[in-house]
């Protein structure tokens, strides 16, 4: 055998690799360093077992710290309840007794001892100062309560974390179903001593006057009854696996501690909805206090007596975690014990499979690979067939000596298919066995896919520049055939028609009959094109139901007119669907290449500003881009270049227009309207000239966001001033900016930059910007509701919002458009329109202002309907701020007038 000078031949190059007994060794120590890391993983996990377990008995002592913390910070606040009540009245002393049956400034100072004893084993520092300004100063009930209150809601959110997280870090041990039944008792008698708690801060607050109304007052002491029941009737239905459970719950039951407070509190509930909710309640006075004392010992005593129970609770469901912790801690020992065992078992097992394999595998193999080398330098002699070893391996003998009668075929067909020989006659011998089989399939599937090649490549490109529905060419396709076209032309001198074609109410379609239906008239409408347009001309689909006709040559403007026309009679034909027949009407826009050197991008943006214009003449239409319409473009762009300017350089200003109060027939607030001073121009820019132009675009939120800050800071500067400091001021903002991902982060901003108080501004959102997206827009307002900022929603009455709409949306003020207002004293159809939206939006709770009075009737008859705020040109224009009104805005007249 020859072989090229410094080359080896190719088995002898394989013989300096890894030998058979070097890899059976390394199969045996893979599967070692497997159960090594089996093993570990293994272990680590239990381990993580066993850290869960000890973060489980960490988790269960902070509970415990924190619930006693709750229990004492609560009994303090009882106390301290009670001793500001007593102080505030100056009782007497025997009063108190008879009352409280003891001294509650004894009571307060055991209490808080015991708080702070607490609090010391828990080292919250915000829970401490809490409690030292609590303790502070000399303060009414209500305080009190506010101030005690907001620790134990604290207390309980911390509470309710640390279960939460107990539960993760003991779920999937075992002992799990018992650990969650003794948390499900924690977190039940946690929640039944807070609504204890609750009722015993509605007690108080529903019969005397320290927080809210009592209609309020009483709605919430119900709410809570009906909380606390809740939570008894959970704890009820809990297996009492334990004697201490089973006493603890019969004390939340049957106790007479709890029965007379259940009883004082029904009473006062039954009480005030059979006599009637008082306007107010009855201040904290000594008779008061009397008349009530029966009352008041009772929900003393069943708060302490909730509170000693829900500990008796704690305790048992402490010792059920620590149980459970330690019994995880045991099964993790076991875990490792037997994980190492599993690992040493395997190990052997390894060794000894290792062993075995290179007794009966090694020496085979040897042979086979001798074989295999006789085969590469020789292939026409048979391989011999090694003695002994697996079957597989004699079998793979048996194999290599088939191949050598296969390979010199195979080496022959691979030269007829790599040459492109196709039809050579060598592709049709067929090798025999099993192999040869294979083989000619193989060399037949290659043979076959080769001869397909060039049609694949040929259907690739024809499908890559062209729409798969209509079979149209698509957008690319037809953009390069008018770049071709417009290259002809430009050498020719002629002229070519580019015609944007787009259908009207396409959409629904869609959605009245489906998207089946759409393509089939999408189908329907290309076929119906290219029926249309002359021989030659290109048609194309651009993408949705946009099409394009690049009509070559054309003689002049009439011609291409006429063929419009031909166009769109063609096309407005009925078309049968599969469920109805529909009519679709089309918008043709024509754009004409005349040597003025435009591109092709450039003459199919002209077409479309011609389609564009063509639907808001009115749909069905055909125009023609000219002069005009480029000259409109340009205008734009200057306009949308001059108010960016304006923005950045601040050359807008603020107009301010009053809002007067009917009741105090005096300002109410003033509305911001911005102005532009455009440079060059003496009279300032009238408000439609650029608005709604920004509203067609991203400037209107800057706009938006100008007026924003420019307000913030006109308020500020208010602050001081004895006439409009405080004064809200309302702005107008857009749909668009509505619809802005950051669009409460762009109201709230300027306020907290120029330190403006949010309840001095008023955002007012126009009725049909609510509608684009109304289930957003309400989550945002009610946003800045919560952070102070009134919502207004402005001209109301000419959108289509409905009650169940309004009910839905933060809702302060309705303003009701002037196209209403102006016609109430002449038209009683539409003043009772107005009477209408009047008193809904006040069943609404929210205030009505009416806008666009202009008339003394006006305002008297708006006035008599109930609205709440006037705002027109009859009381005043619109004014710079140093051009405001000083002093009282006096009505008076004009009101009564």
């Amino acid at each position: 055998m020859t072989t090229t000078p410094g080359i080896e031949p190719r088995h002898r190059r394989e013989a300096r690799g890894l030998r058979v007994g070097t890899v059976l060794l390394l199969v045996a120590i893979v599967p070692l360093l497997g159960v090594a890391a089996v093993t570990w993983n293994s272990i680590g996990a239990v381990q993580t077992v066993a850290d869960a377990a000890a973060r489980t008995e960490e988790l269960t002592q902070a509970a415990v710290e924190l619930a006693e913390l709750n229990a004492a910070a609560f009994e303090e606040m009882v106390w301290m309840s009670v001793t500001s009540v007593m102080d505030a009245v100056d009782a007497p002393g025997e009063v108190i007794r008879s009352v409280i049956g003891g001294d509650p400034h004894e009571q307060l100072s055991a209490a808080i001892e015991r708080t702070d004893e607490t609090a010391a084993v828990v080292a919250r520092s915000d829970l401490t100062t809490s409690l030292q300004l609590a303790r502070e100063g000399e303060r009414d009930f209500g305080e009190v309560l506010a101030d005690y209150g907001a620790i134990a809601a604290s207390t309980e959110t911390s509470l309710a974390e640390l279960l939460a997280e107990l539960t993760t870090a003991a779920t999937g041990s075992e002992g799990a179903d018992d650990l969650a039944h003794s948390l499900t008792v924690l977190e039940l008698a946690v929640e039944h001593r807070s609504a204890m708690a609750e009722q015993f801060y509605g007690f108080f607050a529903t019969t005397f006057d320290v927080r809210g109304t009592p209609s309020q007052e009483i709605s919430r002491l119900i709410t809570q009854r009906d909380r606390a029941t809740r939570a008894l009737s959970a704890l009820v239905a809990l297996p009492p696996d334990t004697p201490q459970l089973a006493a603890a719950i019969d004390t939340l039951m049957g106790g007479p501690e709890l029965a007379g407070f259940n009883s004082a509190v029904g009473e006062l509930i039954a009480t005030s909805l059979d006599d009637g909710v008082p306007v107010t309640a009855a201040p904290v006075e000594l008779d008061a206090l009397v008349r009530n004392a029966d009352g008041l010992t009772s929900i003393l005593t069943a708060t302490n007596a909730s509170t000693e129970a829900m500990m008796v609770l704690l305790d048992h469901a402490v010792d059920e975690v620590l149980a459970a912790a330690r019994q995880v801690r045991s099964d993790a020992d076991r875990e490792i014990l037997r994980t190492y065992g599993l690992a040493v078992i395997l190990t052997l097992t390894s060794f000894l499979t290792a062993l075995l394999a290179a007794r009966f595998i090694v020496r085979p193999l040897r042979a086979l690979r001798q074989a295999a080398g006789d085969l590469q330098e020789k292939q026409d002699r048979p391989a011999p067939a090694p003695v002994g070893g697996p079957a597989e391996v004699r079998a793979a003998a048996q194999a290599i000596q088939d191949a050598s009668g296969h390979l010199h075929l195979v080496t022959r067909q691979a030269r007829a298919l790599a040459a492109g020989v196709l039809d050579s006659e060598v592709l049709d011998e067929q090798a025999p066995g099993g192999l040869g089989d294979a083989l000619q399939h193989a060399v037949g599937t290659l043979r076959a896919a080769l001869t397909q090649q060039d049609d694949f490549r040929r259907r690739l490109a024809h499908e890559a520049a062209h729409d798969g529905l209509t079979k149209l060419a698509n957008r690319n396709a037809s953009m390069a055939q008018l770049t071709r076209s417009l290259a002809r032309t430009t050498r020719s001198g002629g002229q070519l028609a580019v015609m944007f074609i787009d259908l009207d109410r396409f959409k629904d379609i869609n959605d009245l009959h489906g998207h089946q239906a759409g393509d089939a008239v999408l189908t329907t409408i290309a076929h119906r094109l290219v029926t249309s347009v002359r021989e030659g001309d290109h048609v194309g689909r651009l993408g949705g139901d946009e099409f394009v006709v690049i009509a070559e040559p054309v003689s002049d403007i009439e011609e291409t007119v006429a063929l419009a026309q031909r166009i769109l009679d063609t096309l407005t034909g009925p078309i049968d669907v599969t469920t109805a027949r529909v009519t679709i009407g089309a918008s043709i826009g024509i754009a004409i290449a005349d040597g003025d050197h435009l591109t092709a991008d450039e003459l199919l943006r002209d077409a479309d500003l011609a389609v564009y214009r063509a639907k808001a003449v009115g749909r069905g239409g055909i125009e023609i881009c000219d002069e005009d319409l480029r000259n409109a473009l340009a205008e734009t762009a200057d306009l949308t270049a001059a108010l960016r300017q304006a923005i950045e350089q601040d050359e807008l200003l603020l107009h301010y227009q009053p809002i007067v109060d009917t009741n105090t027939q005096q300002l109410h607030a003033l509305e911001a309207l911005v102005r532009w001073r455009r440079p060059g121009e003496d009279a300032l820019v009238p408000p439609d000239k650029f608005i709604g132009f920004a509203e067609r675009s991203a400037l209107i939120v800057d706009l938006d966001r100008w007026v924003l800050d420019a307000v913030a800071r006109q308020i500020a500067s208010w602050k001081s001033d004895p006439d409009y400091g405080g004064v809200p001021v309302a702005i107008n903002v857009s749909g668009r900016h509505l619809a802005h991902d950051h669009f409460v982060r762009h109201v709230l901003e300027p306020l907290a930059t120029h330190g403006v108080d949010p309840r001095g501004i008023i955002i007012e959102v126009t009725e049909s910007a609510l509608l684009d997206d109304l289930a957003s827009a309400s989550v945002k307002l009610q946003q800045l509701r919560d952070a102070g900022v009134l919502i207004s929603i402005d001209d109301f009455g000419t959108g289509y919002t409905s009650l169940a709409h309004l009910r839905s949306l933060p809702v302060d003020i309705l303003k009701i458009d002037r196209s209403f207002t102006a016609n109430t004293v002449t038209n009683a159809h539409e003043a009772s329109i107005v009477k209408l939206i009047i008193d809904t939006g006040h069943l609404l709770g929210a205030t009505i202002t009416a806008e666009g009075i202009e008339t003394v009737k006006e305002a008297a008859k708006l006035t008599g309907m109930g609205t709440d705020n006037l705002q027109g040109f009859y009381f005043a224009r619109p004014q710079p701020p140093e051009r405001l009104p000083r002093g009282a805005i006096d009505t008076t007249a004009r009101l009564d007038g």
